[in-house]
């Protein structure tokens, strides 16, 4: 008799509380991410160092170093498109514990509660008592219905985050950087058990890893919207390790004599 996963041994709120927890967890990882690829879009992808070291013995130690930050983008970000466990902190985990009817509608009530509850206050109140009480009554209709689009915002941003990570999870290209990963830099294999079950994947190719972190990234910030309640964009953050990263090898000198 087969096992139950998982996540399917959890309440309903014990996957809400676990999904919260991983979310934010996924969040930090993802900052770390960023501040990888930034480093190596200078490193790896710009002339700015490659063109200081000449033909030289150096240039061997040069090439080890951009193959170091390279893989170590790529664990990292095929460590958040692993398999789904309950010890993991990655995407696929989360959605495994989001993908059910009631925990959706359980985190859309949650944001609908969130609005209903808001204040119905006042702030210049009119002195008639009946005016004021119409008054505080609209207020509650105005946040029980932003409620009740937020909720149907849940709904459907979370079913297309669910549905955009299943699509990524049955792509090639993610077969192939993971496969990489396990064949390569994690392991060192001769065959891979995807390899012996699908056969020889394709190559990864120098920017595969820009194209997933590209897809990642809405995915992680819906999730976090509705999920965690909290607004994410990773575009300002993404913004100060360029700049981070600029400040730092648009600065370094190389002096290498042949």
């Amino acid at each position: 008799m087969p096992s139950v996963p998982w996540f399917e041994k959890l309440s309903v709120p014990e996957r809400i509380s676990a999904a919260k927890e991983k979310t934010q967890r996924v969040v930090d990882h993802v900052h770390y991410l960023l501040e990888l690829h930034e480093n190596n879009a200078i490193v790896l992808y710009s002339p700015t160092l490659s063109q200081q070291i000449p033909k030289s013995f150096a240039a061997n130690a040069f090439n080890v170093f951009q193959q170091g930050m390279h893989q170590f983008e790529i664990v990292r970000l095929c460590a958040l498109w692993d398999t789904a466990g309950a010890e993991k902190e990655n995407i696929p985990s989360i959605i495994e514990l989001i993908d059910d009817h009631d925990v959706i509608e359980a985190l859309a009530e949650e944001m609908a509660s969130f609005w209903r509850g808001q204040g119905t206050g006042i702030l210049n109140p009119p002195e008639d008592a009946e005016l004021a009480n119409l008054e505080r009554m609209a207020i509650a209709r105005s946040n029980e219905q932003f409620g009740q689009e937020q909720a149907h915002k849940a709904r459907a941003s979370l079913r297309q985050a669910i549905a955009d990570t299943h699509a990524i999870l049955a792509s090639q290209r993610h077969a192939s950087i993971m496969n990489l990963r396990d064949k390569h830099l994690a392991h060192s294999l001769t065959e891979t058990r995807r390899e012996r079950k699908v056969g020889p994947l394709p190559p990864v190719k120098y920017g595969d890893e820009s194209e997933m972190l590209t897809v990642t990234l809405p995915i992680v910030e819906a999730v976090h919207c509705w999920v965690n309640g909290t607004s994410l964009s990773f575009d300002e953050s993404r913004e100060i390790d360029r700049k981070n990263a600029k400040a730092l090898w648009e600065a370094c000198i190389f002096n290498v004599t042949r």
